[in-house]
């Protein structure tokens, strides 16, 4: 066979292909380091420590969150009157009403106040029905149901689901809601 016939220059030179091949063999594959696990060392995660933490975390949390839900609840409070005074129906005002509800259901469950994020699923669950929907009108009646039921949750400090009362309590306001003709999705 005839150099020609195997595309293969008469200067000696090796054909485009075999050269691809060739470079592609000489690849040197570089590996970073990983300073994340420099960092731990090899020993790992202290499991007793982490688990000290995290009891931590809970004991500091739960007395912090009455806190910050008590904040909470008196901003949410103001925004209602702000909304009252004005128009139960401004978009803004309904939008961080909702805000505030968001930030105490979130943490609510995780500090130990589950009652409090049910009571906020469901009021958040009203207010984005009001909002998303024409002809829905906000309540003062339902918004102020629900921002009373947080305060006795928060006042009288019912941690867990407050038992009987508490379920109680979330069946007659998930029956007012379900009457507007919002739905409530989920669990909190």
């Amino acid at each position: 066979m005839a150099d020609e016939d195997r595309n293969i220059p008469a200067t000696g030179e090796q054909p485009a292909a075999e050269a691809k091949a060739d470079s592609r063999s000489k690849a040197e594959f570089v590996t970073p380091p990983n300073y994340l696990k420099m960092k731990v060392g090899v020993g790992g995660i202290d499991k007793e420590a982490l688990k000290e933490a995290e009891i931590a975390i809970q004991v500091l949390g739960h007395k912090m969150y009455a806190q910050w839900a008590d904040a909470d609840l008196d901003r949410m409070r103001q925004t209602f009157e702000k909304l009252r005074s004005t128009s139960l129906d401004d978009p803004d005002g309904v939008r961080k009403m909702l805000r505030i509800c968001w930030d105490m259901k979130g943490l609510g469950g995780t500090f130990g106040f589950p009652l409090i994020t049910e009571i906020t699923h469901i009021l958040s669950n009203y207010l984005e029905h009001c909002l998303n929907h024409e002809g829905a009108k906000v309540s003062s009646q339902i918004v102020s149901a629900h921002i009373d039921a947080l305060y006795v949750v928060l006042s009288q400090k019912v941690s867990g689901d407050g038992g009987a009362l508490g379920r109680e309590l979330i069946s007659g306001l998930e029956k007012v809601v379900l009457k507007t003709g919002a739905r409530i999705s989920g669990r909190g």
